[in-house]
């Protein structure tokens, strides 16, 4: 009898599934949203965390790279927690940027991003040198076409060529007219939804939070709706 015991132990796991199932960790889940926004979690988690930012921002550059991270470990990988990011458009070089990251697919889109916010100073400053001429340029020229156009001026498709997006991917998706009005209806649900008033703005279940545009401050409320 001693000797069958391994046996039937052994047995008893197989039925069990083994001796342990893995977990998932909802931190690399990622997929697009029908708002057009990028959400990094458990769909299903208690408490939904959105963010509207600006990949000219300074401060959304900040969260990206030492909130997120935080954010990921401590919250997103437990499934109570999903982040979906939101591109609020704040200006012509926003607009093209967006447009860049919307056209992927979700993984590819959240990792664009990424080397968008940590490559900001370096791709931003063509626009800001940009002449008055050019810029006339552009405005002269009907809308849809006007992001293509900026980007081309300012060297942004070559940026997004050297990480990945082919000169015919990224004219596409600069054209994208479907996806230029996903961003306006995002920033139009901000102002009127969420009351933005600057970039980065957070909303926990569909509720805007104020005074909330850092990792310090945002952290004890998301401690707070997960009680």
């Amino acid at each position: 009898m001693i000797a069958r015991r391994p046996a039937l132990l052994l047995l008893g796991l197989a039925l069990l599934g083994g001796p342990a199932l893995a977990k998932t960790d909802w931190a690399t889940t990622v997929a697009t949203t029908p708002q057009g926004g990028i959400l990094i979690g458990n769909p299903a988690a208690k408490v939904k965390l959105i963010e509207f930012a600006s990949y000219t921002c300074t401060h959304c550059k900040a969260f990206h790279e030492t909130g997120l991270p935080a954010l990921k470990a401590k919250y997103i990988s437990t499934g109570k927690v999903s982040f979906e990011q939101r591109s609020f458009v704040r200006n012509g070089p926003d607009f093209a940027a967006s447009l860049l990251v919307a056209c992927q697919p979700a993984a590819p889109a959240l990792a664009l991003a990424g080397k968008l916010f940590a490559d900001q100073t370096v791709w931003t400053e063509p626009f800001v040198a940009m002449s008055p001429a050019d810029n006339q340029a552009i405005v002269a020229l009907p809308q849809a076409e006007q992001p293509a156009r900026m980007a081309q001026a300012a060297g942004l498709d070559k940026w997004a060529e050297a990480r990945g997006v082919t000169p015919a991917k990224a004219r596409a998706c600069l054209l994208d007219k479907a996806a230029q009005d996903r961003l306006i209806a995002i920033r139009n649900d901000a102002l009127t939804t969420y009351k933005l008033e600057g970039t980065p703005t957070f909303g926990i279940n569909g509720v805007a939070l104020a005074g909330t545009y850092d990792w310090a401050a945002l952290e004890p409320k998301l401690k707070a709706a997960l009680e």
